[in-house]
Order: structure tokens, then C-alpha cells, then sequence
């Protein structure tokens, strides 16, 4: 490609100096700042006509950043440059393949070809992703609460840069398995497209990478133009970014400027996006441009509008909490390797994944803790034993069961409440709800027949046939059985 650049007269005194090499110098003794010269570098110099100078520069992020952090100062060395004749300057977006100068009328200065030297290539070294070798779209466990999440991930690793998935937006609280899809992501393009340039980091090494070099441009120390040619390379250049726990960038204002660029630039070259966080873009605090965050805690992150704009057209897909239907499979796959006496295994399982947990790192605590004391004590892992090791304990080393607290627990597993446990009602709503409570206090706890009978407002004969009838039920209804056995799962737990 050949560049050429304008010269004024040779009785002007800027003789045959090139005007675009006087800008860049003025630039450089205004502000040093080498990562945006290192970008003026890629634009083109084409002429001055009337009374505006024309620059062409290869993409959409170039034209941004020039306009954005360099309108004045650029306004002000052209027109010390070019004299009073400056007007102003415009842009053009020109593909670096079809980047020529195109005049569009005859420049008021003659046009003098600029020696240009072949830049050396530059060998790059990418780095090696660093993942878990088990977060895998193999070993993910998949269910009501994460199956959208799961599809749109194994989809964006099939076709990165599908304008219908990018960016995506995977959120959800701590320890769901927003990690493991965006590694699983990276992995499976890995394997799949071997040249593919991925990029997979947490949101504070892209800070650790933005801040090493706003700081070596603020304090004007060393190598400032390879590390922004690092930074370009790295995160400008890749294929496909995927960058975890988007809600820790809080802090730090002028990186939430450089990721909303980075994001408008690689989606308009056609490359992937793929942005974690642990809440849906809806639920930040919107700060104005220069507005600081208010004083006090506040649990919501507040967020620049600059990058929550791109962060609210995202695709958001979402991560719930694991259903009982997912838990057991957590707990059945991560169990494998913990020795339960084959024939309590399933019903271990159960056990296990009745309570509600939280995310899958309690789960995974759960089974670690239950594997260290069958290593130390050499237990016989029964269903016994293992309701013996989970059971929580008070400060008198017993968990106490109350027929209150019994009947509370069922009325909310049934969808009732014990007010409609003690009326006079006989429809199976509360009924049935009403002998499974009067069983569970009879077998869990010591009480009378004429102590629970007084909670629900009945006399010890009541309770008696209650408790027989429930026993024949379940003799005959498996899906009844399995119920009152989960409650009472619930309740030892």
C-alpha cells in the first residue's frame, strides 16, 4: 500500500517536512501517550481539500478512539500545521486490503510519495489456556434450572460469532457452573479449531492487563508501546473472549471504558463474545458519564452506562439454583468415587439431594466431607452412617424434632398451612396432609397419641386410625410412599 502525504509550499516555512509526521510529533510532545499513537500509526493521511483534511483508518474501533480521546488535541496541531485554511478533519472506514488514497478533487498541495519501511514480522507467542481439565460440556450436569444456559454455550462453540448469540450473557449466583460452560466453551473450540485464536480470562486478569498499561502511560515509564501492541494482540486480535465475573470491573472506571470498546469493536469484525456475571445487566446501578458512585455500601454494583449499554443488548441467558431433579444427578455423578454400600447407593442419593442446596460447591462439600470420614474413620457407608455424619448439630449434640415443627414442614411440602392441618376439614387437600403429619410426628418423635392429637384439634382414637389408614395407602401407592419418605428425608437432614 502506498502512502502519500500533502506538503504545503516550499515558501511556507513547513518546506518539505510531511504534514502528517508534524501532527504526530505535536501529538506526541501534547500527551506521550503511545498506545494512542500506536492506533494513529494504522490510520492514512490522504489530502487536504478544501479546507478539511481526509484520514483513513481500517475499522470502526480506530475511528472511535480517535474521535473519542483525540478530537481536540488533533484539531489543534493540524490546524497549527495548516494555518488558518483548516477547517476540520474527516474519517473514512477503508478495508486495510482496498486502503488507497482516492482523491475526490485535485489537492491544494502538491502530493509527494512517503518512503515507507517494511515493517519486520513480528513473531507471536500466545499463551496456553489455562482450564480445568473436568469443566467440559461432558462432565456438565444438566437440568431444568441451566439447560438454556448449557444450549446457548455448546451453540456458540459450534458457530462463534453468530449475530443471534452475540455477545452472550450467562448469569447466575456464585458456584452454578457459569465457569465451567465459558471453559467448557473454550475447550471444545480447542479441540475443534486448533488455530483459533481464544481467549478465556477472569474479568481481573483483563484488569491486571488495562491497569499495567494506563499506569505506564500515566507515569510515561517503560515499554508503553509493547504492551499496548500486547494488549492489542491479545484481546483485539482474538477470535473469540470469553471473560468471567463481569460484576468485579465495579471499581474501576476507565476498564469498564476500554471492555465496552473492546466488545463494540470485536462484534463488529463478526468475533464471539461470551460475558459471565453474577446478576442480569437489569440489576446494576447506572452511573451518567463522570457521575461517581453515591457514598455509603450499597449491595448492588453500580455500573458505567458506557459498558452497560453493550452489556443490556447481550443475549442474557440465566442460571438457577439446582432443583431436586438436578441435585440428585449432581449427587449421583460426583458420588461415584465415594464407597456407599452398593445396596443404600440410590437411596443415599436421596437422601442427599432432598435438602435444598444452595449451588453445586455445597454439594461438592457435602460428598468431600462424607469422603474424608470414611478415609479417616474407615465407616461402613450405609444409609445410617451417612444420615449420622450430614445431621446437623446444637450445642446439646442432638438435633430435636418438635410435632410442631413436623406438621409445619409437611403443610408446606403439601401446599397447606396448619391452621387448615387442625379445622374440621375432611377434603383430601388437607386430609391426606393431615394423616402423613400425624404418622411422621408418631414415628419421629416420643410423643402421645393424645399430645399430637391435641395439635390438630383431634382425640388419640383420631390419630390411631389416621396413621393405619396412611400405612395401607402406602402399601399401594409407591408415588404416596416415596413422598412421606422424602419429607422425612428432609427432616433428618
Amino acid at each position: 500500500m502506498t502512502n502519500t502525504v500533502s506538503l504545503v509550499e516550499p515558501s511556507a516555512r513547513l518546506q518539505a517536512v510531511p504534514v502528517w509526521q508534524r501532527v504526530l510529533d505535536l501529538l506526541r510532545e501534547e500527551c506521550n501517550d503511545y498506545f494512542g499513537l500506536t492506533i494513529l500509526d494504522a490510520a492514512d493521511y490522504e489530502g487536504f481539500f478544501d479546507g478539511y483534511v481526509q484520514i483513513a483508518v481500517p475499522d470502526e474501533l480506530r475511528e472511535n478512539w480517535i474521535r473519542s480521546h483525540y478530537g481536540d488535541i488533533l484539531n489543534k496541531a493540524l490546524s497549527q500545521v495548516l494555518g488558518s485554511e483548516y477547517v476540520g478533519f474527516r474519517i473514512r472506514i477503508v478495508a486495510p486490503e482496498k486502503q488507497a488514497v482516492t482523491p475526490k478533487a485535485a489537492p491544494v498541495f502538491p502530493v509527494i510519495p512517503r518512503a515507507v519501511q517494511k515493517p519486520q514480522p513480528k513473531k507471536v507467542i500466545r499463551r496456553k489456556l489455562s482450564l480445568y481439565a473436568g469443566y467440559t460440556f461432558e462432565n456438565f450436569v444438566e437440568g431444568d434450572c441451566n439447560f438454556t444456559a448449557c444450549e446457548a454455550c455448546k451453540s456458540v462453540a459450534e458457530n462463534p460469532g453468530d449475530p443471534a448469540l452475540n455477545p452472550l450473557f450467562v448469569y447466575g449466583k456464585s458456584g452454578l457452573g457459569k465457569t465451567h460452560l465459558l471453559q467448557a466453551v473454550a475447550a471444545q473450540m480447542q479441540k475443534a479449531k486448533a488455530h483459533t485464536h481464544i481467549v478465556y480470562c477472569h474479568a481481573y486478569d483483563f484488569l491486571r492487563d488495562a491497569t499495567a498499561m494506563s499506569k505506564a502511560l500515566s507515569v510515561k515509564s517503560g515499554n508503553v508501546r509493547e504492551l499496548a501492541e500486547e494488549f492489542q494482540e491479545k484481546y483485539e486480535k482474538c477470535d473469540i473472549l470469553l471473560l468471567d465475573d463481569v460484576q468485579l470491573l465495579e471499581h474501576a472506571a476507565a476498564t469498564q471504558r476500554r471492555l465496552a470498546i473492546l466488545i463494540k469493536h470485536l462484534r463488529a469484525m463478526g468475533k464471539q463474545v461470551v460475558l459471565s456475571c453474577d446478576r442480569h445487566p437489569s440489576q446494576f446501578n447506572r452511573l451518567a458519564d463522570g457521575e461517581k458512585k453515591p457514598a455509603g455500601h450499597s449491595s448492588i454494583p453500580c455500573i458505567s452506562a458506557e459498558l452497560l449499554a453493550p452489556l443490556e443488548s447481550c443475549v442474557a441467558v440465566g442460571i438457577d439454583e439446582p432443583d431436586l431433579s438436578t441435585r440428585m444427578k449432581l449427587i449421583q455423578k460426583k458420588s461415584m468415587n465415594i464407597p456407599f454400600v452398593d445396596k443404600d447407593r440410590e437411596e443415599i442419593c436421596r437422601f442427599l439431594s432432598i435438602p435444598r442446596r444452595e449451588n453445586v460447591r455445597v454439594i461438592e462439600g457435602m460428598l468431600n466431607g462424607l469422603s474424608a470420614m470414611n478415609q479417616f474413620c474407615q465407616e461402613n457407608l450405609d444409609l445410617c452412617a451417612v444420615k449420622r455424619l450430614v445431621a446437623p448439630s446444637n450445642p446439646t449434640g442432638m438435633q430435636e424434632l418438635t410435632i410442631k415443627g413436623i406438621a409445619e414442614v409437611v403443610a408446606l411440602e403439601f401446599g397447606t398451612d396448619m391452621v387448615a392441618l387442625a379445622s374440621k376439614r375432611q377434603d383430601a387437600g388437607v386430609s391426606l396432609p393431615r394423616k402423613v403429619a400425624m404418622y411422621l410426628c408418631r414415628e419421629m418423635t416420643t410423643d402421645s397419641h393424645e399430645k399430637i392429637g391435641m395439635l390438630f384439634n383431634r382425640d388419640y382414637s383420631s390419630v390411631i386410625a389416621a396413621v393405619r389408614s396412611l400405612i395401607k395407602q402406602m402399601d399401594t401407592d409407591e408415588a404416596l410412599a416415596r413422598k412421606v419418605q422424602d419429607i422425612r428425608y428432609l427432616l433428618e437432614a
